[in-house]
This record gives structure tokens, C-alpha cells and sequence, in this order.
């Protein structure tokens, strides 16, 4: 009995029989999961874009009246602008997908 096989490895046997049906699930697997670590990576770009820009904008003084009506109004601004962003980024990717750009 070889290491590989008491470690979870195959043996080089095993490793010729992989379908490509298996092969084609792990690769999606992979697209799905580095898809969502990307949209992760960008949410959290926009609550650090957002938190320095309307913090810092807004909060002049800490206890300040109106600092949560400026930091509202700066967040649903960013939220649109966000929005229509995505919207487009989308909409680019995928008419290069069809055009097969990609």
C-alpha cells in the first residue's frame, strides 16, 4: 500500500480513470467559488469606499447635528452610483461572453 493512498492520494491508475465529467464539476466549482469571493472582495471595497468618503465628509465634528442625515443621503448616493456601475459591468460582460471576447 503506497502513502498516497493512505493520505487520500490515487494511485497513478486511479488518477487515469477521472472522468472529464468530474473534471468539468471541479471547474465550476472553482468558477462559482472565486465568483463569489469576488463579489466578497467588492462589497467590501464599497463599505471601506463608502465609510471613508462619507465619514470623512459628513462628520466634521462627532457629536454634531445632522451628521446622520449627510451620512444617509451619502450612502444612498453611493449605493445608486454602485448600482448603475454593476448594471453596466454586467451588461459588458456579458455581451463579451456572447461575441465570445472571452
Amino acid at each position: 500500500m503506497a502513502l498516497s493512498s493512505i493520505f487520500g492520494g490515487a494511485s497513478p491508475s486511479q488518477q487515469k480513470t477521472v472522468s472529464s465529467a468530474s473534471s468539468n464539476g471541479i471547474t465550476d466549482q472553482l468558477r462559482n467559488q472565486i465568483t463569489q469571493e469576488l463579489a466578497v472582495a467588492n462589497a467590501t471595497e464599497l463599505v471601506n469606499k463608502v465609510t471613508e468618503n462619507c465619514f470623512k465628509k459628513c462628520l466634521n465634528s462627532p457629536y454634531a447635528d445632522g451628521n446622520e442625515n449627510c451620512v444617509d443621503q451619502c450612502l444612498a448616493k453611493y449605493m445608486r452610483s454602485w448600482n448603475v456601475v454593476s448594471r453596466a459591468y454586467i451588461a459588458r460582460i456579458q455581451q463579451a461572453s456572447t461575441s465570445g471576447d472571452i
